[in-house]
């Protein structure tokens, strides 16, 4: 796939998570339940031993990214060092696009939109999680994990080509979303993904 069609296809995608972030599904739809045995790192792998969802994982230490910063009103991050991040910024949401050298793109979307009242972070985390349900490596709910002192909920899914990787949270009357695809042939991409993470700013409610 040609790079500006994924520029034409990621912003869509961002669009349609914008719209759930206003628009809840029922919650209680059945929503995945996250597991207090995941570990908190985008390298973990996915573990449904547990039903307790009150466990939070802090962010595992690693070197935060140093390049581009992105933001929305809830939150803002540093991408990866490279002057090959491809970025569209619109304040409500940004899309920011890497591609490899084999022909596959990493690609990170971050959201920002109002939050419903009542709905805290949990039930943000069960309504993303239906709506990317029909997404390439569909993300199920796993534990909990603190960015910068606040708890997000986190979706993990991964296929045998695609890593995609979600977090989130509810900030005062607001709700963020960080959504990453990784292709599975790119070297240290779990990396990348947790040296993104390591550069979060939530700002406060």
């Amino acid at each position: 796939m040609t790079i500006s069609r994924v520029l034409r296809l990621v912003p869509a995608a961002v669009l349609v998570l914008g719209l759930a972030a206003c628009t809840d599904d029922d919650p209680d739809a059945g929503g995945s339940t996250p597991s207090a045995s995941a570990t908190g790192g985008a390298g973990s792998t996915p573990s449904a031993t547990s039903s307790d969802t009150s466990s939070a994982s802090e962010t595992p230490s690693v070197v935060p990214a140093t390049g581009k910063e992105i933001g929305v009103a809830t939150v803002s991050m540093r991408l990866t060092d490279s002057p090959d991040w491809r970025v569209t910024d619109t304040a409500v949401n940004v899309v920011a696009l890497l591609p490899s050298d084999t022909g596959a793109t990493l690609s990170v979307g971050l959201v920002d939109a109002p939050n419903l009242p009542g709905r805290d972070t949990d039930d943000k985390g069960d309504s993303f999680e239906r709506t990317l349900s029909t997404e390439p490596a569909a993300p199920k709910r796993v534990a909990n994990r603190v960015l910068d002192g606040v708890e997000c909920f986190v979706l993990d899914g991964r296929t045998d080509d695609l890593h995609h990787y979600v977090v989130g949270a509810v900030v005062g009357d607001r709700v963020f979303l960080l959504q990453f695809k990784v292709p599975a042939g790119l070297a240290d991409g779990d990396q990348l993904i947790e040296q993104m993470l390591a550069s979060i700013d939530v700002k406060e409610a």
